[in-house]
């Protein structure tokens, strides 16, 4: 019998997270007999768990796009003398979390029935994994994205959501849209890749592997998670009336044609803002935040996902 373990986010989804993951338990150990299951203690805690969980076959993440993220940075770490596809443990995902934007571009369930059941079933799919290297004020350090790491406004509604309580999912997130604009300045940056550089303030800045986020805005309508390539949006400075106006377009994906963005396909960005900017990785406000300079680069096809 292959080893699965199960890495539960006990604090994802708010409260119909408590529902969702007994639910999730009951279905998956009627589908895994005697598998494991841990629960994360503290943010980056999943990470940890994952890299103890290197000797199994699964492991599932159990939360939103957060836990997902931990736990495929945690897997990361796991090499051997093979192929790193045969050595580390496959993963799976069953979305309890608020937004669960990565599973809509994988075609993974919603669904938690049918979630655990793609875990069991499904087929396995290599995926690709954003390094982001960050310096600045503090000592420099490394990060991963899964699905879309955001600069500048995004994080600022992700930081938002925390005053709604009950919302989830895009209403939570249009909620935070409202608070966010009331106070935002667009940062300026000066934005490097292959074949492109330019300096100028940005409303913001989303380096995407899927294809949504937000709870369901369309943010990089044309990303591929396998290949090789970040899907970058860059929005220009705006006014709060502009950010109201072109939201929908944001939510349906067709901002690609608006005059203030530009969409880029590339296996590398730098980023270097005048100071300290909101950071959010895959829905995850990154705290603290004394970073100014950003280098992202594709590690390509360095997860092996169980898909439908």
């Amino acid at each position: 019998m292959p080893r699965v373990v199960a890495i539960v986010n006990p604090i994802a989804g708010r409260a119909r997270g408590v529902k969702l993951r007994a639910q999730a338990a009951a279905e998956l150990l009627q589908l895994f007999p005697g598998m494991t299951f841990v629960e994360s203690k503290a943010p980056g805690h999943a990470t940890v768990l994952a890299q103890g969980a290197k000797d199994a076959d699964l492991v599932i993440a159990v939360g939103g796009d957060g836990t997902v993220r931990e736990v495929a940075s945690g897997l990361l770490s796991v090499t051997g003398p093979l192929d790193h596809l045969t050595t580390r443990p496959l993963l799976a995902v069953i979305p309890v979390g608020s937004g669960n934007d990565f599973i809509k571009t994988l075609g993974i369930p919603a669904d938690i029935t049918n979630a655990c059941r793609t875990a069991r079933e499904g087929r396995d799919r290599p995926i690709d994994v954003t390094q982001i290297e960050m310096a600045g004020e503090g000592a420099p350090t490394q990060a991963h994205s899964i699905n879309a790491a955001g600069f500048g406004f995004d994080a600022s509604v992700v930081a938002a959501t925390r005053k709604y309580k009950r919302l989830r999912g895009l209403p939570l997130y249009l909620f935070a849209v409202l608070d966010a604009v009331k106070s935002f300045k667009c940062p300026a940056v000066h934005i490097k890749a292959p074949g492109f550089e330019r300096e100028q303030a940005v409303l913001l800045i989303a380096a995407a592997n899927g294809r949504y986020y937000g709870g369901g805005m369309k943010v990089a309508p044309e990303a591929e998670p396998d290949d090789g390539l970040i899907e970058v949006c860059i929005g220009d400075s705006m006014g709060r009336l502009s950010i109201m106006r072109k939201l929908p377009r944001f939510v349906a994906g067709t901002h690609v044609a608006l005059k203030e963005v530009r969409m880029l396909r590339t296996h590398e960005l730098e980023l270097e803002f005048l100071e300290p900017v909101l950071v959010q990785l895959d829905g995850d406000l990154l705290v603290p935040q004394p970073f100014n300079r950003f280098r992202l680069t594709v590690l390509p096809k360095a997860i092996n996902l169980r898909v439908p």
